[in-house]
């Protein structure tokens, strides 16, 4: 006698009937990058109101700080600090620079747009020169569009009020020649240069190294080298009041701890160091003091 046969379902799963392939979706563009450098420092809320503003118009925004620590009301200072940050950010990048101690007069606030678009807002007062002398040259529009800006002004802080929101609006999306006519008479810093002077080069400090005290000058290696000095040498180095014969090396660890050395900084310029301590503070050196540097006796 034979057994029943038992029925099977069939499943069927996942059969799809398809005329082709599923589109593949766009790639989620990366967030606009808004760098911003002043010289407020962060000790009270004024950067943190800068972000607000930029964030309201750019939602998507990633801000980083190049510096809040600008020595204050120095716009040569603040051109010196931007001078490189353009060629090291993604392009495209949105700047606000807010180095300015014009604020609420008759001077211009500005965008500058370099070959690689990025785009720095500052106010025109020279702060620019040496980031456009360097990647330049760059179309430069005056901020005369009364809706980029906040709705009410200050007449003492353009930073929240002036070029945080144009560089929020310009990181969304808006177009640069919507920012105002163009500018071709913006100013530009006189900024003092190193010279060679026979078998000596004379400049002057322009910054000190913070927080180790390392001194930064405007002199040049090849400068040194026209004076007919080499890597290996003694160098006599007069700043100011204070005279020092220090070696010309390549890095700190090339010396003794505390001892002085001459070496080329991360910006190609001269700089003077104590190992693992403070030459500024030893020395009594500040920025604007005269430097002369020749072959040690």
């Amino acid at each position: 006698m034979s057994r029943p046969r038992l029925a099977v379902p069939i499943l069927l799963v996942g059969l799809v009937a398809s005329s082709g392939c599923a589109a593949t979706p766009e790639p989620t563009p990366p967030p606009p990058v808004v760098a911003l450098l002043t010289d407020f420092g962060l000790g009270d809320d004024a950067v943190g109101l800068m972000r607000g503003v930029i964030l309201e118009r750019a939602p998507r925004a990633q801000i980083v700080d190049l510096s809040h620590e600008v020595a204050r009301f120095d716009v040569a200072d603040g051109a010196r600090l931007i001078a490189e940050a353009p060629g090291v950010y993604p392009a495209g990048t949105v700047f606000v620079v807010v180095v300015d101690p014009g604020v609420g007069t008759a001077r211009r606030a500005i965008v500058a747009r370099l070959p690689s678009g990025t785009m720095i807002v500052a106010p025109d007062n020279g702060v620019l020169t040496l980031a456009i002398e360097r990647h330049g040259p760059a179309e430069v529009r005056e901020v005369t569009e009364r809706s980029l800006l906040r709705e009410e002004l200050s007449s003492t802080f353009h930073g929240r009020d002036v070029f945080a929101p144009v560089g929020g609006h310009l990181a969304a999306g808006v177009a640069f020649d919507a920012v105002g006519a163009v500018v071709t008479d913006w100013i530009g810093l006189e900024l003092p240069t190193a010279r060679v002077e026979g078998s000596a080069v004379v400049g002057e400090v322009v910054s000190i190294d913070e927080p180790f005290g390392n001194v930064w000058t405007n002199l040049t290696p090849a400068q040194l080298g026209d004076a007919g000095l080499a890597p290996g040498d003694r160098v006599r180095v007069v700043l100011g009041a204070a005279s020092v014969d220090v070696p010309w090396v390549a890095t700190f660890g090339d010396v003794p701890e505390g001892a002085p050395l001459l070496y080329a900084n991360s910006r190609g310029r001269v700089a003077l160091a104590l190992n693992m301590a403070d030459f500024a503070r030893t020395h009594g050196v500040e920025p604007g003091v005269t430097v002369r540097a020749s072959a040690a006796p």
